[in-house]
């Protein structure tokens, strides 16, 4: 009698993480390039892949992968603010002070609860390069981050309007002006104020909270059309006066224009306070005029790999095609 040996062979795929943890076993030949290289090609796998799948392939890997998802944090929503407060409790202080580079946060507290949290998750981020903040988070969160640091840190920063730089209305803390030591005014280069506030404030008190800002390279100014006449002509002499005096290191100054909400986009080519900085950009070729967009400003970090921050000067000078601020 003859016996047939049958061998049976699955065909069933291994789980995508169990494959991948089996890389583990030897070092991969990844860990040999650059950190930037892997870096940066992580950031292309990310399009494809969970980063929680990524970590499982080594420790190396895992850390790595720490560095892209929290270089750039962006709070955009409640739901960002509870996932990321959330992380902020379960991690070291020291976590997020070396791995947060920029933080970005768009979000509108609604009551004093979500104030606080986004605070305390805020005031983590010690160790932050670059400053994306609305106004409701303007100079509380510059003076938790900024005030803490001998060196401050802080490079580049953009406030939603000028109304951010006083302390947030949720706030459980007494109103109080912001002002810059020294050291953190000497580390900024870049400054925007991305769009009016809702009253007056000249370019000179707008400045005034961020000390001498000797370092400056880059500013920002933001003006809305058919407003009151005698601001439009303070606003023209403080930006004269801000070029004139800052003749070397200043080598940008963008005015961005906005038109009345209830205006059409088309008059802020056609209205007087463009006219007026039209003339004095002839004057001095650091000055750029361009044209803002209502209620645009919180849809532009709505995406953590936005390049709206990183972009902004580079189309602002004519690098790349403009379109509306």
């Amino acid at each position: 009698m003859t016996f047939t040996t049958i061998t049976t062979v699955s065909t069933k795929s291994r789980p995508r993480r169990f494959s991948l943890s089996l890389v583990s076993a030897k070092p991969s030949p990844l860990l040999n390039l650059p950190a930037e290289l892997v870096i940066d090609i992580l950031e292309l796998v990310f399009a494809q892949t969970k980063p929680s799948v990524l970590s499982t392939i080594s420790k190396a890997i895992s850390l790595l992968v720490d560095i892209v998802l929290y270089r750039t944090v962006v709070l955009h929503s409640k739901e960002s603010l509870v996932l990321f407060h959330r992380t902020t409790l379960s991690r070291s202080p020291a976590f997020f002070d070396s791995h947060v580079k920029k933080l970005v946060v768009s979000y509108k507290p609604q009551n004093v609860v979500t104030y606080e949290r986004a605070q305390r998750a805020i005031s983590v981020c010690t160790g932050v390069r670059s400053l994306v903040l609305s106004m409701w988070f303007g100079a509380a969160c510059l003076t938790s981050i900024m005030g803490q640091r001998a060196d401050g840190g802080v490079s580049e920063i953009t406030l939603q309007s000028t109304d951010g730089i006083q302390t947030g209305p949720h706030s459980s803390k007494p109103s109080s002006d912001l002002q810059l030591a020294d050291s953190a005014s000497d580390c900024i280069s870049h400054l925007r104020i991305a769009e009016p506030g809702e009253g007056w404030t000249s370019p000179e008190e707008i400045l005034r909270p961020f000390g001498a800002l000797r370092n400056l390279t880059h500013l920002q100014l933001s003006r809305r059309v058919n407003s009151n006449v005698e601001n439009d002509i303070k606003f023209e002499n403080q930006v004269r006066s801000i070029l004139r005096t800052r003749p070397t290191k200043l080598s940008t100054v963008a005015v961005v224009i906005f038109p009345q909400s209830w205006a059409q986009d088309d008059d802020v080519e056609e209205s007087d306070i463009w006219d007026t900085m039209n003339r004095v950009a002839e004057l001095d070729q650091r000055l750029v005029l361009a044209q803002g967009k209502v209620e645009d400003w919180g849809k532009q970090w709505r995406h953590a790999d936005s390049v709206t921050g990183r972009g902004f000067w580079k189309e602002i000078r004519g690098d790349v095609p403009k379109r509306k601020i």
